[in-house]
């Protein structure tokens, strides 16, 4: 069983106006990435790449960026109701540009069966622990709801790189210690910063999304830690994750080849994410 923490939408139902009409910001996430492949590929043939290559369950985010907030969750809400044996919705919110941030919020749990919420402060400006975003995490902390964010590097040019990290999700997890909090990026190139708060916190989990394993393994890319750390006293806190970036295929080859112990390498699979999705053991 594998369980993606976090993809994001392909195709044209996500992509509006197509690989052309995306921001000047993601240039360097182009020269990386194939984003002309998820625009062109039809979500139904992403779910069935994904279950080839054996990922039964995958975590779709509303992951705000640029756009339309509200059609952005009512695109991923109607693709979680479609395909609800493969797919958990998470909501983005855009604070900065909500009336009643924890309002709208409700509203996609409630018309959209929403399981977690996505946050990406670089986008607006602003830091994880700034205080306009508190009573998103009180009211996520308070329904158990699990909060993504964006923590690790961002290529908006005019936004700093500072917004992603990670020691600010260490005020965050102390004045919310019941609230779930999930690192995006695994926190790099603040590796180090992001492994002593996950430690000092156990409701801190480091996600790999968007990362290729063979690079965590590779001398001289600041992941070491990661591995080190990740196959010993954090082995509860680490999940796998694509954010659909990299091919299925290509990611779980490569991350079987990492030098993890069998049930380490289970828990960053699915053990561990189930628990933070409260999921049923199978």
């Amino acid at each position: 069983m594998i369980i993606d923490f976090r993809v994001q939408g392909t195709g044209k139902d996500f992509f509006i106006g197509g690989y052309e009409s995306m921001p000047s910001f993601m240039d360097r996430y182009k020269q990386i990435y194939d984003f002309k492949r998820l625009c062109n590929l039809p979500f139904e043939e992403f779910l069935g790449e994904m279950g080839k290559n054996g990922v039964t369950l995958a975590v779709l985010h509303a992951e705000y960026s640029y756009g339309d907030i509200y059609l952005l969750n009512k695109t991923v809400g109607e693709m979680v109701k479609k395909y609800p044996s493969k797919l958990i919705g998470f909501a983005g919110i855009d604070p900065s540009a909500s009336k009643d941030s924890v309002s709208e919020l409700d509203s996609y749990i409630k018309e959209w069966d929403t399981k977690g919420l996505n946050l990406q402060p670089c986008v607006q400006g602003w830091y994880a622990n700034d205080k306009r975003l508190y009573p998103l995490y009180s009211y996520c902390q308070q329904n158990k709801i699990p909060v993504a964010i964006h923590t690790s590097i961002n290529f908006t040019a005019n936004r700093k790189i500072d917004y992603g990290r990670p020691i600010y999700l260490d005020e965050v997890a102390c004045d919310f210690p019941d609230l779930i909090i999930v690192a995006n990026h695994g926190g790099w190139p603040w590796v180090n910063e992001m492994i002593a708060v996950a430690w000092k916190h156990p409701n801190v989990f480091i996600e790999m999304g968007g990362i290729s394993p063979k690079y965590i393994s590779k001398p001289g890319t600041g992941w070491e830690p990661f591995l080190t750390y990740g196959n010993s006293i954090l082995q509860d806190q680490i999940l796998f994750a694509t954010d659909s970036l990299i091919p299925h295929e290509r990611v779980i080859k490569e991350l079987n080849m990492l030098p993890l112990k069998g049930i380490v390498k289970e828990k960053f699979l699915y053990k561990n994410a189930m628990r933070v999705l409260n999921l049923p053991s199978q």
